[in-house]
């Protein structure tokens, strides 16, 4: 799985002229890129590497963190419930800034850290994305507030170095030289919070804190970024594909080596399961083809003069019936048959039945008076083995298929 990082500068893009470069990183199997400088590549959008995943990465200088209690409102009232809170901490119209939400886990579910950033530039930089083909599925900082104090020394534009410092309370960036950054961050901070430093501001943090600092990258700092807890995409700019970008990233996600023994189970089940269902219907048309042999066995057997066999059973039948009718005796269905359970629910004292018609397996009554039509019909369908139905003045009585 391919990812791509891209870095937005504080430079806004422009319609016209010289394509702008941005900085990227881009790795082919999700394994951090490697650069013999600690920097990322420069190029135009347009000759940006084609990536599984494409994320966008903002600049410490361009992001702010304030904290936030905001009431329970989801949906489209959300933001502006932000801007209502927030409204007099902003230090710009409210509608040229872009905002996003980060819960606080350590505090109450109303709590929040909001980010803030220009609007514009972040839509120009979106715009320049789409317009070049990358599907940006979100925006990450490359700081945020954490409960553990940290913070990170990097060589400013001017030649002085910068620290970004976080703490439970924040976030700031402030100059290595700076009068009453010491006091701010109090001793506690100075001593155990874990900094690192770019490779030209190491000297010159490990000189201000008096003790070793781990030196990172660029490239490392903006491939850990991938683990913010936050996307900053949000509200009108939550990519409008964002289910469809799931659906890609867990089946991207599933493609990596880490997941090849769950792929592997997956296909193995699914093979067990085909085998098994396979297994299964041979042996149901075993069982089937060894139940129409021997019906057809005991066909052949009983009546030795039936040459062809189609449908044994019903041949079977046929023949049996057959047999019955020669021998003169009285089988379901037939005239005596359908006669006395006709006699059993005629009523007492009533007249004999007006007509009679007897067709093969049927008995027709005919000429009923409709009380006695009624009455007669009643006390046939309490046979469970005879059907009866109604025809003008008529009943006609037969005997049910399963009855036979």
């Amino acid at each position: 799985m391919s990812i791509l990082l891209i870095l937005l500068p504080a430079a806004v893009p422009t319609a016209a002229g010289t394509p702008q470069d941005y900085e990227y990183w881009f790795s082919q199997d999700a394994q951090a890129p490697a650069h013999a400088r600690g920097h990322g590549e420069r190029a135009p959008l347009s000759a940006m590497p084609s990536a599984d995943r494409v994320m966008a990465l903002i600049g410490d200088d361009q992001i702010s963190w304030l904290p936030a209690q905001l009431p329970k409102v989801k949906g489209a009232k959300l933001r502006g419930a932000v801007v209502g809170v927030m409204e007099e901490h902003l230090l710009d119209d409210a509608e040229r800034l872009h905002l996003a939400l980060l819960e606080r886990p350590d505090d109450a579910s109303s709590s929040h850290w909001v980010a803030v950033t220009a609007r514009e530039p972040l839509r120009a930089h979106l715009q320049a994305f789409e317009a070049a083909g990358l599907l940006v599925e979100a925006l990450l900082p490359l700081s945020w507030p954490q409960t553990t104090p940290g913070g990170h020394v990097h060589a400013g534009s001017d030649d002085h170095p910068r620290l970004r410092a976080w703490r439970a309370d924040g976030v700031a960036t402030l100059p290595l030289d700076s009068g009453g950054l010491r006091q701010w961050l109090g001793e506690d901070w100075i001593a155990n919070a874990a900094v690192t430093a770019s490779p030209a501001a190491a000297a010159a943090a490990e000189q201000w804190l008096g003790r070793p600092v781990q030196v990172l990258s660029d490239t490392e700092r903006a491939w850990a970024a991938r683990q913010a807890p936050i996307n900053l995409l949000q509200f009108d700019l939550t990519p409008r594909q964002r289910g469809w970008q799931r659906v890609h990233r867990a089946w991207q996600t599933l493609q990596a080596p880490a997941w090849r023994p769950v792929r592997w189970g997956v296909i193995g089940l699914v093979l067990v399961q085909v085998i098994g269902l396979n297994a299964m219907a041979w042996q149901q048309g075993r069982a089937v083809d060894a139940r129409k042999a021997e019906q057809e066995a005991l066909l052949r057997q009983t009546f030795p003069q039936v040459r062809v066999i189609r449908d044994a059973r019903a041949q079977m039948v046929r023949e049996t019936e057959a047999l019955r009718g020669g021998a003169g005796q009285v089988g379901p269905g037939d005239l005596e048959d359908l006669l006395t359970a006709a006699a059993r629910a005629w009523p007492a004292g009533e007249a004999p039945v007006p007509g009679l018609r007897f067709e093969p397996g049927r008995l027709r009554l005919t000429g009923l008076t409709p009380p006695q039509r009624t009455q007669l019909r009643d006390r046939l369908a309490q046979d469970a083995s005879l059907r009866v139905t109604e025809d003008g003045d008529a009943l006609q009585l037969s005997l049910r298929p399963d009855a036979r």
